[in-house]
């Protein structure tokens, strides 16, 4: 396997070092809390896809939180404002996942649902420090060199990274986050703040809800990561649980089973294969065009099938792209789609913010945590994700954390928890988990969807209501009983008519 498709892997989740590594800051900003200074901008995701004229200010926080004149960093704020003349006290904010994931690009990605938000109230948004256009913590090597490499220098490649980095990655995980969260909502001047979290950012809302429950009016959670859980062992496994609802749905649909038999046996035959040695493919690469040499190998398979199960319509693909590899040998569709998701992944997450999360807030518990390695086994994906977390977070250094941030959560904040039946990184196990310590709460599971609801079906209209009127009990949900699964596609058109 090489590491560098596993380590993409192990950043949509989800020890000691020495700190001359880092390079301090430097700027020193005089008073770090002066008003922010909105102008007019136009901001574009990543790999430059979709862009939004907004209002945008930077601004400058204490690299450490507990030392206000020490060396400071640049985060970048993202403002919607209202189109009322008379906006809501409070302001709506989005938080992206990854970790590492730019919130701005979601913000970007779900510009069009923002409007029925801003007929009311402004729409603020950040980006979390460490990532997007907020003093990025990206590295090279491990995360994107296209060389294989052996699991045994992952230690090594991992302190290539750190040398990378312009900042101690300490101060780059959620519990301080949220304290800067809730500085821009004080020094903006509102009441309180609604929050939408999607994957990782439900842990940052659900913990910001924690420490600032007089700051929350409202909070909607969309895949969620409970704050007990430990992100790591559970991946493989529930992702497998995906691959496995897909195959079934697809051996039970009568047009996909007559149209390619079992998807169950193209998929064993094309993992053997390419498990056996890789497969040299020459194609226009997916993103740029250019002319590509692959040795495809069976982490490429892995991380295709990873990420298309995340939603409903590249799962969909699933059947018909390992019948063309096992039926006809055109491995050219895993190719391309692996490239194409790799691609958007390494461009658009910042490796060192995500590290700094996660080996502060869930490797730190791998020691206690039982770890059946047969059940990992028996997945496609295996171990070796796992593994190479263990070894990456063996040499990267422990970052603050808030001492009850694994704490089960407990308030009655209104609160709307959105999972997707077949969401392969945070099932809705979890959701109904987080619900346990929620008084004031409705968890809604969308049929057929996978991770992240937010836009699916009536969705859109369903948070926006809540919003606009924070009570779990009022919620009209009979609405996403029209959602499904997408039809699988038997050939190049699509799915059957």
């Amino acid at each position: 396997m090489t590491a560098r498709l596993y380590q993409s892997a192990a950043q949509c989740l989800l020890a000691t070092a020495c700190f001359t590594f880092f390079q301090a800051s430097a700027t020193h900003a005089k008073d770090t809390e002066a008003s922010l200074r909105f102008s007019p901008c136009a901001i574009s995701g990543a790999s430059t896809t979709g862009n939004l004229h907004a209002q945008c200010a930077t601004w400058h926080r204490p690299l450490n939180p507990n030392q206000d004149e020490g060396p400071t960093i640049e985060l970048f704020v993202a403002k919607l404002a209202s189109s009322s003349n008379t906006p809501a006290a409070d302001a709506l904010t989005v938080i992206n996942g990854g970790p590492g994931g730019s919130s701005v690009d979601l913000l970007i990605q779900i510009a069009p649902l923002m409007k029925a938000f801003t007929r009311h109230r402004d729409v603020i948004v950040i980006d979390q420090r460490g990532t997007g256009r907020s003093s990025p913590m990206s590295c090279e090597g491990i995360a994107d060199n296209p060389d294989s490499y052996d699991e045994s220098k992952i230690p090594e490649l991992t302190i290539d990274c750190l040398n990378q980095l312009p900042h101690d990655p300490r101060y780059f995980t959620t519990s301080v986050a949220v304290d800067d969260l809730e500085a821009l909502r004080d020094l903006l001047g509102y009441d309180q703040l609604s929050l939408y979290g999607v994957s990782y950012g439900t842990r940052v809302a659900l913990q910001y809800m924690r420490v600032y429950p007089q700051s929350t009016r409202a909070v909607i959670i969309d895949g969620v990561v409970p704050p007990t859980q430990i992100l790591g062992p559970g991946v493989a496994l529930y992702s497998q649980q995906a691959l496995e609802a897909a195959l079934d749905r697809c051996a039970e649909d009568s047009a996909c089973q007559k149209t390619f038999a079992s998807t169950r046996d193209a998929l064993e035959l094309v993992s053997s294969r390419l498990r056996d040695k890789p497969i040299n493919l020459t194609l226009p690469h997916p993103v740029t065009g250019a002319t590509t040499d692959l040795a495809l190998d069976y982490a490429h398979l892995v991380a295709w099938i990873r990420f298309s199960l995340y939603a409903p319509e590249t799962t969909a693909l699933i059947p018909i792209v390992l019948n063309e590899a096992a039926g006809k040998n055109n491995y050219i569709p895993i190719a391309s789609n692996a490239l194409r998701m790799l691609h958007n992944i390494q461009s658009s997450m910042a490796y060192g913010m995500h590290n700094a999360v996660v080996c502060t807030e869930d490797a730190a518990y791998f020691a206690k945590t039982k770890v059946d390695y047969g059940a990992l086994d028996n997945t496609y994906i295996g171990r070796t994700l796992y593994d190479t977390l263990k070894s990456m977070c063996s040499v990267w250094p422990a970052g603050i954390r808030h001492p009850d941030l694994k704490q089960p959560i407990d308030s009655d904040v209104p609160t709307l928890v959105l999972s997707g039946e077949f969401d392969p990184i945070t099932p809705p196990a979890w959701g109904e988990a987080v619900m346990s310590g929620l008084s004031n709460a409705r968890h809604i599971v969308a049929p057929g969807q996978g991770h992240g609801t937010i836009s699916r079906g009536c969705m859109p209209r369903i948070v926006e209501r809540f919003v606009q009127t924070p009570d779990p009990a009022q919620v009209d949900a009979a609405c996403i009983e029209h959602l499904k699964p997408f039809p699988f596609f038997l050939d190049a058109m699509g799915p059957s008519p």
